[in-house]
């Protein structure tokens, strides 16, 4: 199967180590704008929309998330970028996982934030749930329960811009894509094969995260030999939004301490 390049923001240096983001189900690559802005300093980021979000709108229906991966792979390959340091939240991270594990001799280093290595039954139930609620009543009803899940109360309270702001990504999302995304995360099963991820790999976690938990943070990096996890105090499902300061440096400085020289 041939696979189509996607949409992406390429900033920074062309001779610097390059450094992907892959960003989480119902938004787009500006969720990663703070991370794009500062990292590009010293790497070459390249914020990538995944199949049916923002601008990257074609989408099959029922690509998996290896199917994701591939194409993040082709939009590497028209570029000429031969290895790069991954970084994804959710399911950016899920799709992290399944590039790692079908291709890590594309992978410096890998970064996993919020997101779990398999999606158990009850899960799938909700999910299904939540696919039948936007057949039904489209992308607008799924922006107060979906930001509810993503961001503790008193962030929510205090931060009402930046909530509209992902709230804006998350109405704007194509119900297809939407749809097709969260097929593939109801098929998320890597939890048998972490073990396999032999690249640096770095766990992020928000300790006030409902969606994935610390101890799911902490099951995933028990999986994967040598890694390291980390902890964001307060912080919700999508710590590189909630906590930008706190995520670049300590991110960024595990990435730079990964490459080779």
């Amino acid at each position: 199967m041939e696979h189509q390049p996607l949409f992406f923001r390429d900033k920074g240096p062309g001779e610097a180590p390059v450094v992907v983001l892959l960003h989480s189900l119902a938004t787009h690559g500006q969720l990663w704008a703070w991370q794009q802005s500062v990292w590009s300093a010293c790497f070459r980021v390249l914020s990538i929309d995944l199949p049916g979000h923002g601008r990257s709108n074609h989408v099959r229906g029922d690509d998996s998330l290896q199917d994701m991966a591939a194409q993040v792979l082709a939009t590497l390959d028209s570029i000429g970028v031969e290895r790069a340091s991954f970084v994804g939240v959710s399911l950016g991270g899920m799709v992290a996982q399944a590039l790692a594990l079908n291709r890590p001799d594309r992978v410096e280093s890998l970064v996993l934030a919020h997101c779990g290595a398999r999606t158990e039954d009850a899960v799938k139930k909700i999910w299904d749930q939540r696919i039948k609620q936007v057949q039904d009543e489209g992308m607008s009803a799924q922006v107060p329960p979906t930001l509810a899940r993503w961001f503790p109360r008193e962030f929510a309270t205090s931060s009402p811009m930046t909530l509209q702001w992902v709230a804006e990504m998350i109405r704007h999302t194509p119900i297809e894509g939407y749809v097709s995304a969260i097929r593939a995360i109801q098929a998320l099963d890597h939890l048998d094969r972490i073990h396999l991820i032999k690249v640096p790999t770095l766990v992020v976690a928000g300790d006030e995260d409902i969606a994935v938990t610390p101890a799911m943070a902490s099951a995933l990096a028990d999986g994967i030999a040598g890694s390291e996890l980390m902890i964001l105090e307060g912080a919700g499902h999508l710590g590189n939004v909630q906590t930008p300061h706190l995520f670049s440096e300590r991110v960024g400085n595990f990435i730079s301490c990964h490459l080779i020289s």
